[in-house]
């Protein structure tokens, strides 16, 4: 089981290694990092200048199967990866695009749990978006709670109502920049859980 974060080289870079790091305290668990590419978008809609991000995330799960050398462990054999890479490889892009689902304006983040993939932009979680001045240790600080918020839905947790929580999903950045950097108590022990039957059956 690993969870992969795809970084766009698009986004600047400098930034990846903070976040897998923080990302992987989080989740407690490892995270590796691939940050040398770029991922060509799909489902860009020019009424509204934005990606539909269901589209995008359909493309990563293609393009993870056309490109098992960037996932698969290096001991499994890729017949059984390219049948059951969604349930044990997660993959996390993160893409400057600005997103957006059908019954949405826009998203910060999306996954589609059962392709085991998921996306998280960081178009709406800069400062500059908002007239404010730059700053990097927040937009770390935003990609690290949207990323694991997704990785959490990867695992099969829902949303909480807690507010604090990981899972507590933001209806703006105010929201964002409450959360901590932490599950819930209820929400790590189902996470800790989903993660042990995936060691169990992988």
């Amino acid at each position: 089981m690993g969870i992969h974060l795809f970084w766009d080289s698009r986004v600047p870079v400098g930034l990846s290694r903070p976040v897998s790091e923080e990302l992987s305290a989080v989740l407690e668990m490892p995270v590796s990092r691939i940050d040398d590419g770029i991922f060509s978008l799909e489902g860009f809609d020019p009424a509204r200048n934005q990606y539909d991000a269901v589209k995008i995330l359909s493309k990563l799960d293609m393009f993870r199967r056309r490109m098992p050398q960037l996932f698969k462990p290096a001991d499994m054999e890729l017949d059984y990866y390219n049948k059951f890479n969604h349930l044990h490889e997660k993959i996390l892009l993160v893409t400057p695009g600005d997103i957006y689902e059908p019954l949405a304006d826009f998203v910060f983040g999306l996954a589609y749990p059962k392709l085991g993939v998921a996306i998280v932009s960081p178009y709406r979680l800069k400062n500059e978006f908002y007239g404010k001045y730059a700053d990097d240790s927040a937009l770390i600080d935003r990609i690290v709670k949207e990323g694991a918020h997704e990785i959490g839905h990867l695992f099969g947790l829902g949303h909480c109502d807690n507010p604090g929580c990981i899972m507590y999903c933001p209806r703006n950045l105010d929201e964002l920049d409450r959360k901590r950097k932490y599950f819930c108590g209820k929400c790590r022990v189902q996470l800790n859980g989903d993660k042990l039957e995936d060691e169990l059956f992988s």
